[in-house]
């Protein structure tokens, strides 16, 4: 099965639902879709079901401050073919976004959909466990990587190297910079 053949298929089952769709023409060859959010657990099973697509990767997000949403982004996989199918689906940047959570279709996505609700605040409908993953319970509900959290990004990531390897963290981080070995050396 090759990418552009997962594209049609997709398109000629979703044709109201899949928008801006591609097939990256760089290696590895993934497929790229915009998705209505109202569909995403029908795409999703479409593909587990009649595409061998039975690998979730991933689910992250993006905030877009500027436009007023973000995007809930899908990474799944097959382990029958190699190509690989990125769904994007805009979640409306209100007080109480959401979009349906995709567990019925892989288990794993509980702790994706979990731990893009901690940081982001989407909240999946239907999740049967939305409970707290990395941040405190002081700090559940502020959100920390929003765009439009206090101090973004200097409080929620630390970027540890500049571009010229000179290390940037404050003196309370123990950091220092390595370079990779040029030789490797494997036990045998």
């Amino acid at each position: 099965m090759d990418g552009e053949t997962v594209l049609d298929s997709l398109k000629s089952q979703f044709q109201d639902a899949v928008m801006d769709a591609m097939v990256d023409s760089q290696p590895p060859h993934i497929v790229c879709a915009n998705v209505d959010k109202e569909k995403i657990v029908d795409v999703c099973a479409y593909l587990k079901d009649n595409l061998q697509f039975n690998r979730l990767s991933g689910i992250t997000s993006v905030d877009f401050l500027d436009k007023n949403k973000f995007e809930v982004v899908y990474m799944i996989a097959s382990y029958d073919h190699s190509v690989i199918v990125k769904l994007k689906a805009d979640v409306v940047r209100d007080e109480n976004p959401s979009i349906d959570t995709v567990i019925p279709v892989w288990w794993n996505a509980n702790w994706y959909e979990r731990e893009v609700y901690e940081l982001m605040g989407i909240y999946f409908n239907g999740h049967p466990e939305m409970t707290v993953l990395v941040l405190t319970d002081d700090m559940m509900g502020e959100w920390p990587f929003r765009k439009d959290y206090p101090g973004f990004p200097q409080t929620a990531a630390k970027y540890p190297y500049s571009d010229d390897q000179e290390s940037v963290v404050e003196s309370e981080y123990p950091l220092k910079w390595k370079s990779w070995p040029s030789e490797r050396h494997y036990l045998e």
